[in-house]
C-alpha cells in the first residue's frame, strides 16, 4: 500500500511564522524566520536543554523545506539528515511538520502549539494515559510516544490503524489476532479504504521508528510512569465505576469531582437523583485543572489548536467557567430532580467548543445570580450536532443559550426562563432548530438575536411573559415559525418580517401575560 502527504493530495501547504512554537513530544521549539525565509528552530526540553536545526524554503514548492545548518557538523535534534525534506502541512484542522526520509515516509513529526513547555509536557503525559486504541486513528503521534512500546508492540499498533478502517490481511498472526477483537470487521476489497491524514501519518511513523535501533529510542519520560499501555483502560485515580442502566454503561456521579473526572468522549455521565452540582467548587480550585491530564485552566478562548479532547476551566471576568473542547458522543444526563448551577454571573454553565454529536439532557441547569455581561447556561462554539432535551436553563448572566460557528443544532422540550440579557444570541450558525420549547420571564434588551444564521426554525414554540426595551426578534436572515404561540407586543416584534410560516399555524397575541397560557411540563421529567 502506498501513502503519500505530498501537497499535490489536496492538503493545504503553509509558511512557518516568525515565533511559532512546535512541539515534538520532548522539545519545544521556537522558529526564528529572517528577511530571506531561512528558518532557525531553537528548542528547550525539561531539563532545559539547548537543541538547534535550521530549515530553507524550497523554491517553488509551497509548504517545502529541507533540513540544513549553518555548521556541517552540528549536531542534529531530529532524527534525520542534512538536506531531507521538510513539509508543513495544514488538514482537519492541526498543523504540523512531517520531516521525511528519502524513501517519503515520515521520521519525525512537530505539531504546531499556542503553549508553553509545562503545558506540552502535561499534554504528552495525558496521551500516554490514553488506551492505545482511542489515539491511533486520532491523534498525531511523535517519536517520544512511540518510544515506549517495543517493536513487536509497534508492528501491532502499525496494523491496528488498519484493521479499525476494515483492512483483510494476509498474516496468519494478525488475522488471528485482530480477529478476536469484537470491533474488527474484515472488508472484501482494501482497495475501498481510504485513510485520513493522521493515520496516514501515523502509519509511516510507527514504521519508521520500527526501523531505529533500540539504543536509539529514548522517550521523555519512562513507561512505568504511565498506566496507559496496549492492554490499559486509560482511567484516572478518581473516576468511579460504571453501571449498567436499561442496558447503558452509564458512570453516575453524586459530587462535583466525580463529575469532571468522569467526562470523557463516548460516555454517558449521570448526576444522580436528587444531586445538586455547583460546579464553582471545583472549577474554581487551579490544583484540579493545572497540570492534570486531560485537564487545563487557562483565560477566555486561550485554547489554542489541537485535537485533543480537553475540560477546561476557564477564567472569565469573575469566575471560572467549564468548557468540553473536541469532545464526541458524550451524554450527560440528569437523574430525578438533578442540577448544575455555577456561581459567577458572566459564565457560561458549560460550553462546548468544537465538539460534536453531544447531548445534556434531563437536567436543571443555571446561575445563582444573574448578570449584564458575556455568558449564559449553554454556550457553543464549532463542532456540530449539540441537542439539549428535556432540560430547563434558567436565571442567567445574559442569555439562555448562545451559538457561534455551530451546526445541526437542537433544543427539544425544554425552558429558557429568567434570563437578564435575553433568550439567545446567534451567529454564522446553520441548521439551528427549537422544538416544543417554552420561552419565558425573559429580559432586558433584543430577546432572540441572531446574524448569518441559515436554517433557523421554531416549532411548536411559546414566548410569553418577556419584555424588553428591544424588539422580540432582531435577525438578519429569513427564519421559520411553525404552530407557535406568541404573546408579544405587536408593535415590538422586530423583523417578524423575515418570518416564513410553514406547516401549522402560528397564533399572534398581544398580551405577553395572558392568564390562559398554562403550563406544558415541560424540561426534566
Amino acid at each position: 500500500m502506498t501513502l503519500c502527504l505530498c501537497a499535490i493530495c489536496g492538503l493545504q501547504a503553509q509558511t512557518i511564522q516568525n515565533g511559532s512554537k512546535w512541539w515534538d513530544g520532548s522539545v519545544l521549539y521556537t522558529a526564528k524566520v529572517d528577511a530571506s525565509g531561512e528558518v532557525t528552530m531553537n528548542g528547550i526540553d525539561a531539563h532545559e536543554g539547548g537543541f538547534r536545526f535550521m530549515l530553507s524554503k524550497v523554491q517553488g514548492k509551497q509548504g517545502r523545506y529541507t533540513l540544513t545548518t549553518d555548521n556541517p557538523d552540528a549536531y542534529m535534534p531530529v532524527r534525520a539528515r542534512l538536506g531531507w525534506n521538510v513539509d508543513y502541512i495544514r488538514q482537519e484542522g492541526m498543523n504540523f511538520l512531517a520531516v521525511r526520509k528519502p524513501n517519503n515516509d515520515v521520521i519525525w513529526t512537530l505539531v504546531l502549539t499556542p503553549d508553553n513547555l509545562e503545558n506540552c509536557i502535561n499534554q504528552e503525559r495525558w496521551a500516554e494515559q490514553q488506551p492505545v486504541g482511542d489515539v491511533l486513528n486520532t491523534m498525531l503521534l511523535n517519536t517520544t510516544y512511540l518510544a515506549r512500546f517495543s517493536k513487536a508492540d509497534l508492528r501491532l499498533m502499525r496494523n491496528e490503524i488498519l484493521a479499525r478502517n476494515g483492512w483483510k490481511f494476509q498474516s496468519k498472526d494478525l488475522q488471528d489476532y485482530f480477529g478476536r477483537q469484537a470491533w474488527y470487521r474484515p472488508v472484501a476489497n482494501n482497495n475501498t479504504i481510504t485513510l485520513n491524514i493522521i493515520e496516514q501519518t501515523n502509519v509511516q511513523l510507527i514504521k519508521s521508528e520500527e526501523a531505529v535501533p533500540d539504543e536509539d529510542r529514548v522517550s521523555l519520560l519512562k513507561p512505568e510512569q504511565f498506566p496507559g499501555g496496549l492492554a490499559d483502560d486509560g482511567r484516572g485515580p478518581e473516576e468511579i465505576d460504571p453501571k449498567v442502566i436499561n442496558g447503558e454503561e452509564v458512570y453516575v456521579v453524586t459530587n462535583e469531582s466525580e463529575f469532571i473526572a468522569s467526562l470523557r468522549p463516548g460516555r454517558i455521565v449521570m448526576v444522580a437523583d436528587n444531586i445538586h452540582l455547583n460546579l464553582s467548587r471545583i472549577l474554581e480550585n487551579e490544583s484540579e485543572f493545572r497540570n492534570i491530564p486531560g485537564r487545563r485552566w487557562c483565560s477566555y478562548d486561550a485554547l489554542g489548536i489541537g485535537k485533543e479532547p480537553l475540560i477546561i476551566s476557564e477564567d472569565i471576568s469573575d469566575g471560572q467557567q467549564l468548557t468540553l473542547k473536541n469532545f464526541n458522543n458524550l451524554i450527560i444526563r440528569g437523574g430525578k430532580n438533578s442540577s448544575i448551577e455555577v456561581d459567577p454571573r458572566y459564565a457560561f454553565c458549560i460550553r462546548f467548543v468544537n465538539c460534536e454529536d453531544c447531548t445534556v439532557e434531563n437536567l436543571t441547569i443555571g446561575h445563582t445570580e444573574g448578570g449584564f455581561c458575556d455568558g449564559g447556561v449553554i454556550g457553543v462554539k464549532g463542532g456540530r450536532q449539540i441537542l439539549v432535551n428535556k432540560c430547563d436553563l434558567y436565571g442567567c448572566g445574559t442569555y439562555g443559550v448562545v451559538l457561534r460557528e455551530t451546526t445541526d443544532f437542537g433544543m427539544i422540550k425544554s425552558n429558557v426562563h429568567d434570563c437578564t440579557y435575553g433568550i439567545m444570541e446567534l451567529q454564522n450558525c446553520m441548521a439551528v432548530k427549537f422544538t416544543t420549547c417554552d420561552f419565558f420571564n425573559n429580559r432586558e434588551y433584543a430577546l432572540i438575536e441572531a446574524w448569518g444564521v441559515d436554517g433557523l426554525v421554531f416549532d411548536d414554540c411559546r414566548f410569553f411573559a418577556n419584555w424588553g426595551d428591544a424588539p422580540l426578534f432582531s435577525l438578519d436572515t429569513t427564519f421559520y415559525l411553525m404552530g407557535c404561540q406568541i404573546y408579544h407586543p405587536t408593535e415590538n416584534l422586530g423583523s417578524i418580517d423575515k418570518a416564513e410560516q410553514t406547516g401549522a399555524k402560528t397564533v399572534f397575541n398581544a398580551n405577553p401575560l395572558d392568564k390562559n397560557v398554562k403550563s406544558r411540563n415541560l424540561g426534566p421529567q
